[in-house]
């Protein structure tokens, strides 16, 4: 899932300040005219108040983006046999009316009619996918044996949720609600006896009971629905062709078989940690700074390959963003389980404590200059580099470059990623800058004043780094990365416009 903008920042064209000021430009709003999410053909929508084994989602300071679930999944399994490109988006419950019937999403396959939508009558309905129910979950024995004997009390409940069964008996206040935001805060209200009774989905139960033992269940369920996707009327997608990719999921018994691994508590999928690397620039990684030093991901090539290959796996990802000097460290000790932008050379020591997959990609470094600067245009080879200053990114390595560090014949200047040093070299405080093909390839389509030496260095075979400390099996990790190049996924994630 790359993220991008479909609007091209002016070229070039201006002094040293105007340099430094479209830069900075581009660091600060480039993801913020991107989406958060790819611009697929098709988008399903998921809505964020579900929790595991549900939806599992990386919270990323407020901006959820889901990586697994059985929702989740369904909606993969889904896009994947209509064999076109999607994406998956979050949309809040208040505005999945206005999101269907607009064709903000296509559609969102975790939905009944029973659940009394506003635009119930306005959308599509597809063939059912599977069955569901609630159960009433409590700290203490349960003693209504129906849902009609159940009176008098407040239970907890999610905002916005309709509990089709109750719903008229919440309006006469026979029954009162005591709203969350989400189903896990709702478990926590439950857990500190700030209210005796909550509803969840049977799958929920099973997974929260998993993780809290003392939670006991009711005898009956309740809100028995199918489960359907709705789909916009003013979908490319039609109504159709979407049954006929449900009726071939039927025929494979993949619902069931999603429905069997979800509800036992064996078999549900773990959560994994993936480290992403604060250092790197577009187009590895997109992020935004807050004034208070908090950081949202907004995505990149290496977000994109976590994704797909937690897809690939069947599990949910967390995403990590530290700097390269404390990755190694908490890779090597399974703080993070996976990394996918290492080889054995930049780990060093921590090599062995690594299993290492499959190359993803091949990578080399260039020298990079201003077209403007006519001494630095003659650079044929590293000697030619003699006596000058470059910029380097901290603690990156560049084994091509070593020894004349080490000598002194050239001087290594740092700075926090390849974007900074980018500034630096647009306002002049350095002639050179180190820049790898891929982020030069990104910034040279925006920077028609910037210029390469002849020279490729410190090619190397970029891989996924597997902690020894992590159940992630390698065996697993190169089956998802042939499967990404044999499908074509990898190609078109490394591909220019960077849009997925």
């Amino acid at each position: 899932m790359i993220l991008t903008t479909t609007d091209r920042l002016p070229e070039y064209k201006s002094t040293m300040k105007n340099d430094r000021l479209l830069l900075n430009l581009l660091l600060a709003v480039i993801v913020q005219l991107m989406p958060i999410f790819a611009s697929g053909s098709l988008k399903f929508g998921l809505n964020p108040s579900n929790a595991p084994p549900l939806l599992y989602q990386f919270d990323n300071n407020g901006s959820p983006i889901p990586t697994g679930g059985l929702i989740y999944e369904v909606s993969v399994a889904i896009g994947d046999e209509l064999g076109e490109d999607y994406s998956i988006e979050p949309v809040p419950r208040k505005r999945i009316a206005k999101q269907i019937v607009d064709n903000r999403v296509d559609l969102i396959c975790h939905n009944s009619t029973r659940w009394r939508h506003a635009f119930a009558d306005g959308a599509l309905w597809s063939s059912p996918l599977f069955s569901h129910s609630n159960v009433l979950v409590s700290t203490a024995p349960i003693t209504f044996e129906s849902a009609e004997q159940i009176k008098g009390v407040t239970i907890g409940t999610v905002d916005n949720y309709v509990y089709a069964d109750l719903e008229d008996r919440f309006k006469s206040k026979d029954l009162q609600r005591s709203d969350s935001s989400s189903v896990e805060v709702s478990v926590k209200k439950l857990l500190n006896d700030r209210v005796q009774y909550i509803i969840l989905g049977e799958l929920e139960y099973i997974y929260f009971k998993s993780l809290h033992p003392r939670l006991v269940r009711s005898t009956f369920d309740f809100d028995k629905t199918e489960i359907k996707c709705s789909l916009s009327r003013k979908s490319s997608l039609s109504e159709a062709r979407l049954n006929r990719a449900i009726a071939n999921l039927h025929r494979k018994n993949v619902f069931q078989k999603l429905l069997e691994r979800y509800s036992n508590p064996a078999t549900l999928p773990k959560s994994f940690s993936y480290g992403l690397n604060s250092n790197d620039s577009p187009p590895f990684v997109f992020f935004d700074k807050t004034g208070n030093n908090l950081i949202t991901v907004r995505g990149g090539l290496f977000f994109d390959i976590g994704r797909e290959i937690a897809k690939r796996i069947h599990r949910p990802v967390s995403f990590e963003l530290l700097p390269r000097g404390r990755l190694d460290s908490r890779l090597a000790s399974g703080q993070i389980e996976m990394v996918c932008y290492d080889n054995e050379l930049w780990a060093g020591e921590y090599a062995k404590h690594y299993h290492w997959s499959q190359p993803i990609f091949s990578q080399s470094d260039y020298i990079v200059s201003l077209r403007s600067d006519k001494a630095a245009a003659k650079v044929r080879s590293l000697d030619n580099l003699k006596g000058k200053r470059i910029g380097t990114v901290l603690n990156f390595v560049y084994p091509a470059l070593t020894p004349y560090f080490e000598n002194g014949s050239l001087q290594r200047e740092d700075a926090g990623s390849g974007a900074a040093n980018l500034e630096k070299l647009f306002a002049q405080r350095i002639p050179f800058i180190v820049l790898n093909n891929l982020e030069y390839k990104y910034y040279e389509s925006k920077y028609s004043r910037l210029q390469k030496a002849p020279l490729e260095i410190d090619s190397v075979d970029v891989k996924c780094a597997v902690s020894k400390n992590s159940d992630l099996k390698i065996e697993q990790i190169n089956a998802a990365i042939q499967d990404m190049q044999k499908s074509g996924k990898l190609h078109k994630i490394f591909s220019p416009p960077y849009q997925h």
